[in-house]
């Protein structure tokens, strides 16, 4: 179970990652913006499957936007597996970005910002993901 602090953090970072990215993620999937800045198709790198930035702002909306929500009022409501949504949400941003690395060839100040905030989601939820599951994995 995440200690006080740590879980008001979780909450915090998911419920805040999680609602700036649905509002990024609907702006990119409408207009190609990203804070009233369009973002060019030549910023995709040769190993992007994309051309433009619908499918990639839907992806944004989708999993790291409403998964961010959605890990933040699993955290309010279950400890134990807010723990383990927190794990995995984590890895998600963490995720996100390195292909970010991959498929762009430029980069802003919220890829590393998102990136730090993958990494803290895992540091703080890892002791607690991995104590939950083995408990889940004792009663079966």
């Amino acid at each position: 179970m995440l200690r006080r602090f740590d879980r008001v953090a979780v909450v915090l970072v998911t419920a805040v990652v999680g609602l700036t990215a649905i509002v990024a993620g609907w702006t990119m999937t409408i207009s190609g913006t990203v804070g009233g800045y369009v973002l060019p198709a030549d910023w995709f790198s040769d190993y992007s499957p994309f051309s433009d930035y619908l499918v990639p702002g839907l992806l944004l909306l989708v999993v790291v936007g409403a998964g961010g929500v959605l890990t933040a009022m699993v955290c309010l409501n279950d400890t134990q597996w807010g723990s383990v949504a927190a794990l995995v949400y984590g890895l998600v941003l963490i995720g996100w970005i390195v292909g970010e690395l991959v498929f762009l060839t430029q980069t802003m100040v919220l890829t590393w910002v998102v990136l730090f905030a993958g990494f803290a989601l895992v540091a703080l939820a890892l002791p607690d993901a991995v104590q939950a599951l083995k408990g889940r994995l004792r009663t079966h």
